[in-house]
């Protein structure tokens, strides 16, 4: 297995990948900003890393494209009536790439891992919980006990990798290359940084899975995830044939492709935050309310839509976006663009107008007089939906500063809580989606916390939502959760981005997950 390298940084098209690829070769491009910070998915809390995770190593249980859970390595599972007990029967036959046994011990050895405090997985770990006991009954019975009833177990559980036990042990500290061996269809080959992960076919993959329409190997060769950062480039290597799959192609690209028996086209709406600005509470101008209302007021994202997307992606207005399960349509009443109310809250709030048309401070508390009302703005991408509000948000005094940050910068950002309005996004049809940015108990390394605001009523409701299985009960707090969220003004809505998978038409079989930023590939092959 090659070791990680660092690369040169892809700014060029991908020129010499068009004439090199093979039948049985998928060169997947995909944006810059995807590539993960790690590929550790213990560790690393990017949807990313843990999609890249899933070709090597194969779930416990799989989220289907219906949105129903199926059978990965467990066959089946069952929860107590109260809760607190999952029982596990596991798959007999299955290795890892490394020809160790997948059994119970195996299973045990990874959520611990994944729980130990020395892994600093808090992403992943809060999302399996504090476990109470992990019992295990020969290779394939496994038991899982908390204290109290936790329902986001199956989430967890299909998002968590599950790597081979004597490779972790063997791994040298901070070799992670050396980890990455699971059960699944691809095995890892290489990762050059800023540049592509290669990943190969496994050719004893069992295919055993719910997700595998037939047993054995699968029928791509290998997979090259290719990461590019101009949108305009990555909108034309499917013409050019330098790739054989976008995914998220950019919507201002696609026109080409429409109705061209060449291509294939998916899309599918992602249920969750939407593309999210979360708001440091903790330090001014923000820890006052009045300041955090006036920038929701003062946007608008309907006109971002238009400028920006021709309308292709959708106006978010609260903190889990409208074709969510449980969104809740009150949101969209309580911060309509209104910038003559943004400009009053403001003046309230003591930032008065300059000779220049730009806010200062005057009385605010634990802020000089005179200075400017500055908000930075720290994203990993979709700058251009922050340049829109900076327009917007000038219009009233407010100067809204943009700087684009990579992955790993912004999780030490929000750790030493140096941000003001911070880019999030959170996918799933799930409302624990809430619980993982809201509840205050995660406002720790790795965790999804970041705005320092504390409410115990807030994280009373969120607790609560861990524990209930109801879907209408679920969603009942889950409003008491959002309407909490926005009465206190806590993040800033923007828009939900559909993605859109661009395949040539020689692939075949490919299946897109359930959230739209999941796909499957274990009955993807290439015609000749």
């Amino acid at each position: 297995m090659a070791a990680l390298k660092a690369g040169v940084a892809s700014v060029a098209l991908m020129a010499s990948v068009g004439s090199a690829m093979a039948a049985g070769d998928l060169i997947i491009a995909m944006p810059a900003n995807n590539e993960p910070a790690s590929l550790d998915g213990h560790i690393d809390p990017y949807q990313s890393t843990w999609l890249i995770n899933s070709l090597i190593t194969d779930p416990l249980v799989i989220l289907a494209p219906d949105g129903t859970y199926i059978p990965g390595l467990a066959t089946e599972w069952s929860v107590s009536e109260d809760g607190m007990t999952w029982s596990f029967t596991l798959r007999e036959g299955i290795t890892f790439h490394d020809g160790e046994p997948f059994n119970a011990e195996a299973v045990r050895a990874n959520l611990e891992r994944v729980l130990a405090p020395e892994t600093a997985s808090a992403q992943l770990a809060s999302d399996i919980g504090q476990i109470a006991s992990i019992e295990t009954d020969g290779e394939t019975g496994l038991t899982i006990t908390y204290d109290s009833p936790w329902v986001t177990l199956l989430d967890a559980l299909r998002r968590a990798p599950m790597w081979s036990p004597a490779a972790l042990e063997a791994a040298a500290p901070g070799d992670m290359a050396a980890i990455l061996v699971g059960t699944g269809p691809f095995q890892f080959v290489d990762w050059t940084q800023n540049d592509n992960i290669t990943l190969e076919r496994w050719d004893d993959y069992a295919g055993a899975t719910a997700i595998s329409e037939e047993p054995g190997p699968v029928g791509l060769d290998s997979v090259t995830i290719r990461f590019v950062g101009e949108s305009a480039v990555l909108g034309q290597v499917l013409a050019t044939g330098e790739a054989n799959m976008v995914y998220t192609l950019p919507p201002l690209f696609s026109d080409q492709y429409v109705d061209n028996p060449d291509y294939t086209l998916m899309s599918r709406g992602q249920a969750g935050t939407g593309l999210q600005m979360v708001m440091n509470v903790s330090s001014p101008p923000l820890d006052d309310i009045r300041v955090r209302q006036a920038l929701l007021l003062a946007k608008d994202s309907a006109a971002a839509n238009d400028i920006l997307y021709d309308g292709l992606y959708q106006a978010s207005d609260g903190p889990l976006n409208n074709i969510h399960p449980c969104y809740w349509d009150g949101a969209a009443e309580m911060y309509p663009y209104d910038p003559d109310r943004a400009a009053a809250l403001l003046d309230d709030a003591g930032w008065i107008l300059g000779d220049d048309g730009m806010r200062v401070a005057q009385g605010v508390a634990g802020v000089e007089d005179g200075t400017p009302l500055t908000v930075r703005y720290s994203t990993l991408h979709h700058q251009e939906i922050g340049e829109v509000f900076q327009a917007q948000m000038r219009s009233v005094g407010i100067d809204l500063q943009i700087e684009v940050v990579p992955g790993p910068v912004q999780l030490d950002m929000v750790q030493r809580r140096d941000f003001e309005l911070m880019y999030e996004r959170q996918r799933s049809p799930s409302p624990l989606i809430l619980d993982q940015v809201w509840n205050s108990a995660y406002d720790e390394p790795g965790g999804w916390a970041w705005t320092g605001y504390a409410d115990p009523e807030l994280d009373e409701i969120l607790n609560q939502l861990r524990g209930v299985f109801d879907d209408a009960e679920r969603c009942d707090l889950a409003v008491e959760a959002q309407q909490i969220i926005m009465e206190n003004a806590l993040m800033l809505p923007t828009l939900s981005q559909p993605i859109i998978v661009g395949l040539d038409a020689s692939v075949e079989g490919f299946t897109m997950g359930a959230e739209g930023n999941w796909f499957f590939l274990h009955n993807t092959s290439i015609s000749e």
